[in-house]
């Protein structure tokens, strides 16, 4: 496994851990600082910013700094959906660019025709939109023990699916003559 994917997940690790020390600002710090030395080691081994571990930090510390002011868990519980609801508001923008956000992201690795992007983009904005939707389920229907485990642990299941819908759409819609050229 790469060891960046491994970092990636830590933050979930961390804050699964904290909560059980200590409680959800316990975890929400373990979090914090977890994402922090994430950032720190991409940068150190990519030598460029990870601006989306950058951005969901700063939007992770504004959430739990409000709940943490008014004495309300549920501004962490909320900051996954509002951090879902911002990227797909983010992957929808991105479909006005050209390349594509997506593309612009992941077209050093895979090479997609024209309409494979435009489905790529589609999928993960409904991938988005229902990992928004889960996290709402979760909060507000299970307990706060359960809501935990399911917020550290559920961004293995999320990242493998975004993974096998990337992989789908790459198998039907991969351009050969991007390819070609490449060669």
């Amino acid at each position: 496994m790469d060891k960046r994917l491994i970092v990636e997940f830590a933050p979930g690790i961390a804050f699964v851990l904290g909560d059980t020390l200590g409680g959800i600002w316990v975890g929400s710090a373990f979090a914090a600082v977890a994402t922090l030395i994430a950032i720190v080691l991409r940068w150190r081994w990519d030598q460029s910013l990870p601006w989306l571990a950058i951005s969901i930090f700063f939007l992770t510390a504004v959430m739990v700094t409000a709940g943490f002011f008014f004495n309300d868990t549920t501004f962490v519980k909320i900051s996954a959906t509002v951090g879902s609801l911002v990227f797909a508001v983010i992957l929808g923008v991105g479909l006005f660019f050209k390349p594509s956000l997506v593309e612009r992201t992941l077209g050093y690795k895979i090479k997609l025709i024209d309409e494979g992007w435009l489905l790529l983009n589609y999928a993960w904005i409904g991938i988005t939109l229902l990992r928004a939707g889960a996290n709402e389920l979760v909060w507000r229907n299970a307990t706060d023990r359960v809501w935990v485990l399911y917020n550290g642990f559920s961004d293995f299941a999320w990242f493998a699916l975004f993974f096998a819908v990337t992989w789908v759409v790459a198998w039907e819609y991969w351009d050969e003559d991007a390819e070609e050229e490449d060669a």
